[in-house]
């Protein structure tokens, strides 16, 4: 009984070094696998790029009667719908502060916004046309920026600063028989300053930045035209609302 017994333990003993030796043998386990944290993206730092959008206003120009024709002769005001597209390029600066952004940006743009029309009257059976035409040669603007990080890669922002741009006007009054009938012309182009304000949303990907936004200017208005030869008087004003998008390569 006492050797049975030796024996198991013998077998047993044997056994369990075996298995323990072999245990030893095994590749220890990997740890499991742990992504690289990413660090949250850095707003700080200047940028270039372009822009595309359409403006459109509602200023007419206004003309004082003239003394010259008969009452009702001349409207008083025409070509009140200016609109069309301007584009150009931007460069700015951004510093974040948590999740805020301040920057500033200056832009110039060549404009298409411009309007043009004709209106004829017979007061005294009479045609006469009354001809006008407005038009925004160019736009810059130079804005600071304060943005909000709605999350890391999307931002929020209002601006506001001043605007510049060459604007121009023109009023051609005619009667039947004109040259030889009665003629008035008169023209303005002028580089007016004025103020601008907006804002929108613009969202960054690794070096670009991608935009969309909406400015309202207003560079006052201005008189000349056919006051210049002393006979009407007209006033026409410039602002506009725009709707553009931008893009930016950041460095």
């Amino acid at each position: 009984m006492h050797r049975l017994c030796a024996g198991l333990v013998a077998v047993v003993s044997t056994v369990a070094a075996g298995s323990i030796a072999s245990a030893a043998d095994l590749p220890a386990k990997a740890p499991a696998y742990a992504p690289p944290v990413v660090a949250p993206y850095n707003w700080t730092g200047s940028y270039i790029g372009g822009n595309l959008g359409y403006g459109w206003g509602s200023n007419p120009i206004d003309l004082a009667p003239v003394t010259a024709f008969a009452a009702g002769t001349v409207p008083a005001s025409i070509v009140d719908n200016p609109r069309g597209v301007l584009g150009g390029v931007q460069y700015g600066t951004n510093w974040q502060f948590n999740r805020f952004v301040l920057g500033w940006e200056s832009d110039f743009s060549f404009s298409d916004i411009k309007a043009s029309q004709t209106l004829v009257t017979l007061p005294v059976g009479v045609p006469t046309a009354t001809s006008a035409e407005q038009k925004l040669e160019w736009f810059s603007t130079t804005r600071g920026r304060l943005g909000y990080l709605l999350t890391d890669n999307l931002m929020l922002f209002g601006t506001g600063g001043l605007a510049s741009g060459r604007a121009s006007a023109s009023t051609f009054i005619s009667q039947a028989g004109c040259p030889v009938g009665f003629c008035l012309a008169g023209s303005e182009t002028k580089t007016k300053w004025g103020w601008v304000a907006g804002g929108g949303l613009e969202y960054a990907v690794g070096h670009w930045l991608l935009r969309a936004e909406y400015l309202h200017y207003d560079l006052g208005s201005f008189q000349c035209g056919l006051n210049c030869n002393g006979f009407v008087s007209d006033n026409v004003g410039f602002s506009a609302d725009v709707i553009r998008g931008g893009i930016n390569l950041r460095f």
